[in-house]
């Protein structure tokens, strides 16, 4: 079977011939043996030494040029291949002519003599290497062989020896036949197993080209690139001709090191991964994931790269890094303000309650101006700190808000009111209209709103003497609530009105002397503004004044049904134990006690305060929580371990945190209530009224100590029982609506998954059934069930057990009125409908 045109493409013919070249050097070198070998036997170099010196210097030259051919193969044949062939085949068959000729003298001059039969062996070997080494020209064989066995039957049939030479003559025929069909079989295989390899190579070579990551061959010794597929000349910036010619010790960051992995890779011969940095054509510097191993390349050890950039993954990887060491440095920095601001508040509540104080016994006038001044300080020192730490959680982002329906018109006025004394004092007018388009009551937080206003309205009255301010409050087309504060102060500089609102910015360092201030206010207020969806700008002229402006979308909503008051219940003086490290503020506390007629028992740390409980009654406990010894947290989860009245006492948390998750950790662990110090007396008066005003005896009727909601704390949440009522009427499930929802609720093992996630020890599956439970009720419209999911949460992480499984029965006692709620207004539901 003669090969098809596609296999004697040139492409291939070139592999079969490289082939070859690599088979036949040991010929190359054999054959001016062989012929000087031959041409002694046949006494050449006696009978005619001129021709034998000049055979055996030809032949010699021959041999030679073939080596040349053959080492210097890819840069001759791909000059020129036809050129390579005759020169490369010729000088073989020339060869192989001469030998051919020195048979037939040898064995016609000596007849078949020992030398002569061993000589014809040697040719019948010849022939059986010329078809391993030439089977890809199959002509090349044939004349091999013919040139070696004609003159060596010529040559039989002279001899003295007639007889014996035909019968050798005759095998020696035979033998040729065979060798020709067998080099003929040989042709065929080789041919087809050169057109496979080459149809591997070729799916290999589209592999190698269209690879996504860049692929190199390297020579190993000097890491010379011998083959580059396209992904790494396009990775690289490099063309395929100019990565040819470098090696990749000049683009490598560390040369030394990929020394040492191609050592590695040679050492093991399988995958070496690794990863190293280089660059690029530009210079720029990337981040390589390599996977190297040995192969043969050419006939030759090579080294195969495969590289994956990943300097996208790594500088993604490093910003990660990066992103949660400022994130840790954020944290460090929140923990740290809340802890300066709790160790500010503390002596600082010595300071406001003192004052206070002072201000209720006989002063003359100048001393109870002095007392004002230093409360009026206080005031300020204890703005300053609560801006620096909103500054903090605006930075962990942990600023919260609420969302409450509130008397926009009512907040707008309260602080106007506050400061109109503060600018009457400047001889500053304080001027408030309020349009009619301006709605009353809105959905949003009061507080923040309040903040924001009493900043901007404290910028204005601070920046303007003896002139005014003025604030408008309407509605713009679209509805939103937008509110201007104009004043004809000093104005701000054109070239500092790009910064304003960056955080500790300020007009100049002048600003700060003259009129004090951290630069704070307005970058916070900016942020609350935006984090509630609205926009806070300014206008300015230098020496005129400044107008602010806010523009906030909140929600219209109704005002609250006007209850009927309850009867009040004037507070009889009780028994108070006060739990307060600081001598200052237990002063304060104490004496205000005593001010209202309560019987009050100061002691310094919560040990103190269980053995006082072991010995007397009281009916109320002021607990602060930082405290010696024993901390007021653990102090309170030990009372409310306690059996009888004792451990159901309300307990009022005492605290220089004024962050959420502190107020939280408070209500977690069994305390009733918190006051943020420092305080006024006015706020520790109200909170003891709220929990000593009423009947003595409803507190003792709760569970574990912790009171029943507070009126205003019902079990469902109006709003969303009618955001489902709505859901509803419009859902195709119409009246079974809300009996279908209730169902889904009440099917979820809930409580069940919380007390086998204690049982189990397991802490992390009982804090997220917890926020699941938290999620579903709250979006059934469950009011306090949410909050006591929350306390579970925190108790998850830091409570014991006890306190665990206590919050539980909390839960269940309130899941069960949840459902019982629900099932009330799914049964209305149903009947109105059917109305």
């Amino acid at each position: 079977m003669r090969p098809s045109p596609v296999e004697r493409s040139p492409e291939i013919w070139r592999t079969a011939c490289q082939e070859i070249a690599a088979r036949a050097q040991g010929g190359a070198i054999l054959y001016p043996v062989l012929v000087a070998f031959l041409g002694l036997g046949a006494d050449l170099h006696r009978k005619a030494p001129a021709s034998f010196l000049a055979i055996v210097t030809l032949t010699t030259l021959v041999g030679a040029g073939r080596l040349i051919l053959i080492r210097r193969f890819e840069i001759l044949y791909d000059r020129s291949p036809r050129l390579w062939q005759a020169g490369f085949f010729g000088g073989l068959l020339a060869t192989c002519a001469v030998i051919g000729g020195l048979l037939y003298a040898l064995v016609a001059g000596q007849g078949l003599a020992a030398f002569p039969l061993f000589a014809m062996t040697v040719s019948v070997g010849l022939a059986a290497m010329a078809i391993v080494v030439y089977s890809y020209s199959l002509t090349v064989v044939w004349i091999y062989i013919l040139l070696l066995a004609v003159p060596l039957l010529a040559a039989l049939s002279r001899s003295a020896e007639r007889y014996p030479g035909l019968w050798i003559s005759w095998g020696i025929a035979a033998s040729i036949l065979y060798i020709l069909w067998a080099a003929r079989q040989q042709h065929q295989e080789r041919w087809a197993g050169l057109v496979t390899r080459h149809e591997l190579a070729q799916d290999y070579r589209q592999i190698f080209e269209n690879a996504h990551d860049p692929i190199l061959v390297l020579r190993p010794e000097d890491e010379q690139v011998l083959n580059v597929n396209r992904r790494a000349c396009e990775v690289y910036g490099f063309s395929r001709e100019e990565f040819l010619r470098i090696s990749l010790i000049s683009v490598s960051e560390n040369p030394v090191r990929g020394q040492q992995q191609i050592k590695r890779t040679l050492e093991s011969g399988a995958y070496n991964n690794f990863e190293t940095v280089q660059f690029r054509k530009d210079g720029s510097r990337m981040f390589l994931e390599v996977n190297a191993s040995t192969i043969e390349y050419e006939g030759r050890p090579a080294i195969l790269s495969i590289n994956r950039d990943v300097t996208e993954r790594r500088r993604a990887e490093e910003l990660r890094l990066a992103k949660e060491a400022a994130e840790r440095t954020a944290e460090a920095k929140t923990r740290f303000l809340a802890n300066m601001s709790h160790e500010i508040r503390t002596p600082m509540a010595g300071v406001v309650g003192l004052s206070d104080l002072l201000r209720t016994t006989d002063l003359n006038e100048r001393q109870s101006e002095y007392a004002r001044l230093i409360q009026s300080s206080a005031v300020s020192l204890l703005r300053v700190i609560d801006d620096i730490l909103d500054f903090s959680k605006i930075e962990a982002g942990k600023l919260t808000f609420e969302d409450l329906s509130f008397d926009l018109r009512a907040t707008i006025t309260e602080a106007v009111d506050l400061l109109r004394l503060g600018a009457m004092e400047k001889g500053t007018s304080l001027e408030l209209h309020l349009g009619e388009s301006l709605p009353g009551w809105v959905r949003g937080d009061p507080g923040r709103l309040r903040q924001v206003l009493m900043n901007l309205l404290g910028n204005a009255v601070k920046f303007t003497e003896g002139g005014s301010v003025a604030v408008r409050g309407t509605a713009t087309a679209d509805g939103q609530v937008h509110l201007r504060v104009k004043d004809t102060g000093i104005g701000i500089p054109f070239e500092v009105q790009g910064r304003l609102f960056e955080l500790f910015s300020q007009g100049d360092s002048s600003t700060s002397r003259r009129f004090g201030g951290t630069g704070l206010g307005l970058a916070i207020s900016k942020r609350i503004v935006e984090a509630m969806g609205g926009e806070l700008g300014f206008e300015s002229v230098p020496g005129e004044g400044s107008t602010f402006w806010i523009t906030l979308p909140l929600e219209r909503s109704q005002p609250p049904a006007v209850a009927t008051p309850p009867t009040a219940h004037p507070v009889r003086p009780r028994r108070i134990l006060t739990a307060e490290d600081n001598p200052i503020n237990q002063l304060v506390i104490t004496e205000h006690l005593k001010a209202w007629g309560h019987d009050v028992l100061a002691v310094s740390n919560g040990l103190e305060a269980l053995e006082a409980l072991e010995t007397g009654e009281f009916d109320l406990v002021l607990m602060d929580c930082q405290m010696p010894h024993l901390d007021g947290y653990e102090a309170t989860q030990r009372i409310r371990q306690i059996s009888g009245p004792a451990g159901r006492l309300p307990i009022i948390a005492l605290t220089a945190h004024a962050i959420r998750e502190e107020l939280d950790k408070c209500l977690a662990v069994g305390m009733n209530d918190h006051i943020t110090k420092p305080f006024r007396g006015e706020v520790l008066k109200r909170k003891i009224e709220r929990w000593l005003g009423s009947d003595p005896n409803a507190l003792e009727e709760t569970a574990g100590g912790l009171p029943e909601p507070a009126p205003e704390e019902v079990t469902l949440d109006e709003r969303q029982l009618e955001s489902l009522r709505a859901i509803g009427r419009e859902s195709d499930s119409g009246p079974q609506f809300m009996a279908r929802l209730l169902e889904r609720f009440e099917s979820q093992p809930y409580l069940d998954e919380l007390r086998g996630a204690l049982e189990r020890g397991d802490r992390a599956a009982l804090k997220a059934r917890a926020h699941a439970l938290k999620g579903s009720s709250a979006f059934m419209g469950a009011a306090r069930l949410p909050r006591l999911c929350v306390q579970l949460e925190l108790l998850a992480s830091e409570g014991t057990p006890e306190e665990c499984r206590c919050q539980i029965d909390r839960i269940e006692a309130e899941h069960r009125k949840v459902l019982a709620e629900l099932a009330a207004e799914a049964r209305a539901s149903r009947r109105a409908r059917t109305i």
